[in-house]
């Protein structure tokens, strides 16, 4: 087994032609630009958290690097950002090779694509570059990481960073280049478009999204009985009729779901044809609904309305899957699998530490940061999947995403022990994984894999 990543990485005539390429490096200097990647990417330091020193002793160990501290800050500097950030492209480019998707002709679905971002709070002094909005103590700063992954072949498709501040919503520009036909597009709200919606469908791909409850008023049927012109034609302000919510909903029990096929989401001018399903939500769920229903109403400059909170107790979902294929049943399972972005989330800042940037650092070292732990993190991903295709005939069992994200980023930490070689990093971690990193399966909670195995 190999990695194309690591093959990258490591390979020191490929970085050289790209550190030259950006300017970074014109003459032949202490560090070289394969040093910089094996510190920023696989070492024991944290470039934000840790300070100049400790850098510079877990540099020493791991490449008998002697530099000075005011060298090694220099050394963070806009070349090497720029540097960073065209490996990462180029890593991007090599895991999204068209002829992946051309093998899924007779499947459902080619990709399923997650996207989301998450926020990392820093330090105040970086609030004009990465604004992240004001609290009691003035404007304070955050970096969002934008993230798209393809769920079904466990592959990063994009990622990368922003202010805090910039909306979700623009983030889909991305994404629609990113579409081809029989993916599905599984977004939270912070993404919810019908423009989005319209061109996912016209791409011949699919989408499975919540609506959102300033929307409940704007869903039409066709009226069946519409008025006409003398010339024949229908009358536009008849041809639609709006649903009535709360009669759709009465009688639903707890988790019971009911769905109106053939809706029309929008406005009187632009409408999306699609189904709608109504989940009748847990108490739990539906108290904590609520809660958060409640503390909206209590803000004026929230559009939500008293009326809202009978609906808050019902979840709402649209998608264009078709109903032979995918019952009412099936839709919110196929929702939930967006969880598993947020797990990703959640090992990048308990394990990896990607949240620990909060120190008054300058701005170069601090994106430094942030584009070696994406690095990691592309190579952490293609170990994993690479790991759990091997195994994935020899055993039922599945495997943890978290227990395995870990392990390889123990092993990434301890590269240079092991020389840099792929061979015996890869031996030791199928070693490990097969011996203690799989899932305890409760008889409560559907698995995603069991989800995937059920739709693809």
């Amino acid at each position: 087994m190999t990695s194309k990543y690591l093959d990258l990485l490591l390979n020191e005539e490929y970085i050289n032609e790209l550190a030259f390429k950006v300017g970074l490096c014109k003459r032949i200097r202490k560090i070289k630009p394969l040093e910089l990647i094996k510190m920023l990417v696989f070492s024991q330091s944290n470039i934000a958290k840790d300070n100049l020193l400790n850098i510079s002793l877990n540099l020493y160990e791991a490449s008998n690097i002697d530099i000075s501290l005011e060298a090694l800050n220099k050394r963070f500097n806009s070349r090497l950002v720029e540097f960073l950030k065209l490996l990462l492209m180029k890593l991007l480019e090599v895991s999204t090779k068209p002829e992946r998707i051309e093998k899924n002709i007779k499947e459902r679905f080619n990709r399923i694509l997650l996207t989301d971002s998450t926020v990392s709070q820093i330090h105040k002094s970086h609030s004009n570059d990465y604004p992240g909005g004001r609290n009691k103590e003035g404007a304070h700063a955050a970096v969002k990481i934008n993230f798209i992954k393809d769920l079904k072949n466990e592959n990063i498709i994009d990622i990368d960073l922003s202010s805090g501040t910039k909306n979700d919503f623009l983030f889909l520009s991305n994404l629609k280049k990113l579409i081809t036909p029989k993916d599905l597009i599984i977004n939270d709200l912070g993404y919810y478009s019908l423009d989005f919606f319209k061109y996912v469908s016209k791409k011949k791909g699919y989408f499975v999204s919540k609506l959102k409850l300033n929307s409940t008023k704007a869903i039409f049927i066709e009226n069946p009985e519409p008025r006409y012109f003398k010339k024949g034609s229908i009358k536009p302000s008849s041809k639609y009729l709006q649903v009535d919510l709360e009669k759709a909903c009465l009688g639903l029990k707890a988790e019971e779901n009911r769905e109106i096929s053939d809706v029309y989401v929008g406005t009187a001018t632009k409408k999306l044809k699609c189904r709608l399903i109504i989940t009748k939500l847990k108490k739990e769920h539906e108290g904590t609904r609520l809660k958060t229903i409640t503390k909206k109403l209590k803000d004026p400059r929230i559009y939500l309305k008293e009326e809202k909170k009978e609906i808050a107790k019902y979840g709402f979902m649209i998608t264009n899957l078709p109903k032979k294929d995918f019952s009412c049943d099936m839709i919110y399972p196929i929702y939930s699998l967006r969880w598993q972005i947020e797990l990703d989330f959640k090992n990048w800042k308990s394990i990896l530490e990607i949240d620990e940037s909060a120190r008054k650092i300058k701005k170069e070292r601090l994106e430094c940061h942030f584009y070696g732990k994406l690095l990691n993190i592309l190579v952490n991903n293609e170990i994993s999947k690479n790991l759990k295709t091997k195994f994935r005939n020899e055993t039922a069992k599945i495997f943890s995403e978290k227990k395995v994200f870990h392990r390889i980023s123990y092993y990434l930490k301890e590269f240079y022990r092991y020389g840099y070689s792929l061979k015996k990093i890869l031996l030791k971690l199928e070693n490990s994984l097969v011996r203690d990193c799989f899932k305890s399966r409760k008889s409560t909670i559907i698995l995603s894999d069991d989800i995937l195995k059920m739709i693809c």
